[in-house]
């Protein structure tokens, strides 16, 4: 039976190509360690949407890596990153870290449904979350998670334009830019981000509130498959790797308790939630009720050094 398509999708067909652009994380240093480090790349951020002229769907700053989801042309995109990354070296060449931020490489994933578009913004947003446990994904300020289906977000601030002498300077730490785009909307000192990314279209492509958090917070097997996709380590809390451990205790061994599972039945299901979904031997332990000691001994690699 013919299956119409929706309006998201139609936008989809006509729209793009859409990209997922990431850093492979540095992992001999922290880039951004502190406040002003992360002022400082949101700001550039902002000024490079503009300088390529591309859409910015969705991002998440890390400290040793980021995270875009681009629309526009491939050459444009690159042109975004190459700002990204040359405005950052400028600064931090005049900082004596250039070493560390010359490794950052980028990767572009190709976007080719609008299935796929939707997981890699949550994926993007979620980055922050499943790293710390600090962060309320909906409520980081270094990520766009915050601006889609909110009600409360406030969009004010002083058009980038205003901004000359000791404050131009102060936004960019850089005496080569003359201007700062008028799209751009400044707040203390920080480039909002609601003026920079295209958080209404990303609405329009989820349809509602109910289904973008749905995909946030629940649709596990997708993110973890972005993860492969990206080359990086699945990250899932406690909760999460539970939930999946239940699921697979009714897939491979057809029982719904983890008690009702042999010893050998546990360590497949302990090799599983390593090798699938990336599970720390703590998790795996809590998870399957098997002696630390015993999943050290199965993961030894993953086991704190003695």
């Amino acid at each position: 039976m013919f299956k119409p398509l929706t309006l998201a999708e139609i936008e989809f067909s006509n729209s793009g190509p859409f990209y997922h652009l990431c850093t492979e994380p540095v992992e001999d240093d922290v880039l951004f360690r502190t406040h002003g480090d992360y002022v400082l790349v949101n700001n550039i951020i902002a000024i490079a949407v503009f300088l390529a002229g591309i859409r910015l769907l969705a991002y998440a700053i890390m400290d040793n890596h980021l995270h875009f989801i681009l629309e526009g042309k491939r050459s444009d995109c690159a042109v975004f990153y190459e700002s990204v990354h040359k405005m950052l070296m400028n600064y931090y060449t005049r900082h004596g870290r250039a070493a560390s931020f010359a490794k950052m490489k980028p990767k572009f994933i190709d976007i080719t449904s609008l299935d796929q578009l939707l997981v890699e913004i949550a994926y993007v947003i979620r980055n922050p979350f499943v790293v710390r446990t600090d962060v309320n994904l909906l409520a980081y300020p270094w990520t766009s998670g915050y601006l889609y289906f909110n009600p409360l977000l406030d969009t004010g601030g002083e058009p980038g334009s205003a901004l000359s002498g000791r404050r131009l300077r102060a936004f960019i730490h850089s005496r080569a830019m003359e201007e700062v785009d008028e799209r751009i909307r400044i707040r203390d000192g920080r480039a909002h981000p609601a003026s920079f990314v295209d958080y209404k279209r990303v609405e329009a492509f989820f349809g509602s509130a109910r289904d973008f958090q749905m995909q946030v917070y629940k649709n596990v097997e997708a993110q973890v498959e972005t993860a492969k996709r990206l080359g990086e380590k699945p990250l899932l809390n406690d909760q999460e790797l539970i939930a999946t451990a239940f699921k697979l205790c009714r897939a491979l061994f057809s029982v719904n308790q983890m008690k009702d599972l042999t010893l050998e039945q546990k360590t497949r299901l302990a090799k599983t939630l390593k090798d699938e979904f990336g599970g720390s031997n703590k998790q795996i332990a809590r998870c399957t009720g098997l002696p630390l000691q015993e999943v050290n001994v199965l993961f030894p690699l993953a086991a704190p050094a003695r």
